[in-house]
Parts: structure tokens; C-alpha cells; sequence
């Protein structure tokens, strides 16, 4: 038994030699041929630069979609910095101010504004309604220190076209120091009920540049001024601020139905 068991460990340690070999071969037989086949070189490279401009494109196509997404981010922000500098013109125009009470609404240019002024200062309708307001004024002898007749006529109707005057430079003074349109504005609305109303608004409110309407201080103090300096200046002597105060309120009733003639009589 002794002298078998090495012979069988020698035997076995070369047949266990033998096994490896024959595994082994094939592995190193395939790196060998792929290091000295040039043709497999080849191939490994041609697959790696086939792949390359597949990479290639993808990286160019995620640049431009984020540099198409970088311009339209700066583009949008361009466009808010442009309204916040000046919200009332887009890229299309002017932006018309939206009106609860009339429609659409469009503040008027200093141009406009200045226009009316002197339309309702001195012009052909401002003219024929102190004409009105001095004969009632005559048909009523106020004051009655100026008489009757065409001397009286005259002296109401110079009264009423200064007052007025003095009336409309303060409510036109006072609108443009706080940016308000207190000029008259017609109705764009239909039916008889809602230009009523929008024509008796007009008397005692103006408007913002956002076409929102407020109570009309400018108006207000035009109609009260107008009655104070009238009843202080060239008035009788015995006419005070109290009857300046009574004449800007019958100036403001007045107001009322000259807006009510020119929203459903005149068109301008």
C-alpha cells in the first residue's frame, strides 16, 4: 500500500495537469487571436467611432433644446421688463384700460385732455349752455342789482363765462397734477336707463389711468371755486363765500343736465 499510494499521487498530479491544459488553451487562444487580428482591432474601433457621433448628436440635440429654453426664458423676461416699464403699450399698442360701469375705455393723450379744456372753456356748446344759464339767471333777476334787459344780459352772461372759465381751469389743474380724466365722456352703453346713470357719473367722478372711477375732488372743487371767487370778486358787496358756496351747487345741479343733453342730444 505504501509503494501504490505515490505512484497514484504522482499519476493523478499529472493527470489534474492535463485537465488544466486543456481548459485553459482555448481562453489564451482567443486573446491571442484577438491581439494579433487586425481585423478584430478594427472592428473595435470602427464600433467605437460609429457610436461616437451617435453621442455626438445627442449631446448637440440637449444643447440646443436648453439653449432654445435659455431664449425663450430671456425673451419672456424682456417682454415683463417692457410692461412693467410702461404698462400701458405691448409689443401690439396701446393696452385699453377695461371699465366696469362703460365698457372699454382708452385714458385720452394730454393732446386730448388739453382739447377738451378749452372746448369746455370757450367752446360753441360751453357758450350756448352760459347763454341758458344767464337767461335763467335773468328770468330770475339774480342779482337784481344788475337790471333787467340787454346791459343785464350781458353783465350774467360775462358773470357765468368767467365763472365758468374759473371752474374749468381748476378742475383741469387738479386733474392733470393727479393724473385724472375729468372731462366728459359718453356712454357706450344702450338703453335710456343705463346712459342715464353713466351721464350723471360723469358729473361727479373721474377717471384713473386704469379707466377706474373715483369721486371727482377735481370737478367738485372747480364747481365750489368758480361760486367763491364769482360771489367775492365782482358780485354786489353784499354777496359773501356763502353764496359762493350756494352758487358751486347750483353749478353741480347744472352739471347734471348739460351731461344728460350732451349724452342723448349732441354728438361729438
Amino acid at each position: 500500500m505504501k509503494l501504490i499510494a505515490p505512484d497514484f499521487c504522482r499519476h493523478a498530479g499529472g493527470l489534474l495537469m492535463v485537465i488544466l491544459l486543456f481548459l485553459v488553451a482555448p481562453v489564451l487562444d482567443i486573446q491571442a487571436q484577438n491581439a494579433g487580428d487586425p481585423l478584430a482591432r478594427e472592428d473595435r474601433q470602427s464600433l467605437v467611432m460609429d457610436s461616437s457621433p451617435i453621442v455626438e448628436r445627442a449631446d448637440q440635440s440637449n444643447q440646443y433644446c436648453h439653449t432654445a429654453e435659455a431664449y425663450m426664458r430671456l425673451t419672456a423676461d424682456e417682454l415683463v421688463r417692457r410692461r412693467l416699464a410702461d404698462p400701458s403699450t405691448t409689443s401690439g399698442g396701446p393696452i385699453p384700460s377695461q371699465s366696469p360701469a362703460n365698457g372699454t375705455y382708452v385714458f385720452p393723450t394730454r393732446h386730448e385732455r388739453f382739447k377738451r379744456y378749452v372746448g369746455d372753456t370757450v367752446g360753441p356748446w360751453t357758450l350756448v349752455a352760459v347763454a341758458a344759464a344767464a337767461g335763467l339767471d335773468q328770468w330770475d333777476n339774480s342779482p337784481p342789482e344788475w337790471r333787467q334787459g340787454a346791459s343785464g344780459f350781458g353783465k350774467r352772461f360775462a358773470s357765468n363765462l368767467v365763472e365758468n372759465a374759473i371752474q374749468q381751469t381748476t378742475s383741469y389743474g387738479l386733474s392733470e397734477a393727479f393724473h385724472l380724466d375729468s372731462s366728459f365722456n359718453k356712454s357706450n352703453h344702450s338703453g335710456f336707463g343705463p346712459r342715464l346713470g353713466d351721464a350723471l357719473l360723469e358729473n361727479v367722478t373721474s377717471r384713473t389711468r386704469t379707466g377706474k372711477r373715483v369721486i371727482s375732488f377735481p370737478r367738485l372743487a372747480g364747481f365750489y371755486v368758480g361760486g367763491i371767487v364769482a360771489a367775492e370778486a365782482w358780485y354786489p358787496s353784499r354777496y359773501n363765500y356763502k353764496d359762493g358756496l350756494r352758487g358751486g351747487t347750483y353749478a353741480l345741479m347744472f352739471g347734471f343736465a348739460t351731461n344728460v343733453i350732451e349724452e342723448f342730444v349732441l354728438h361729438r
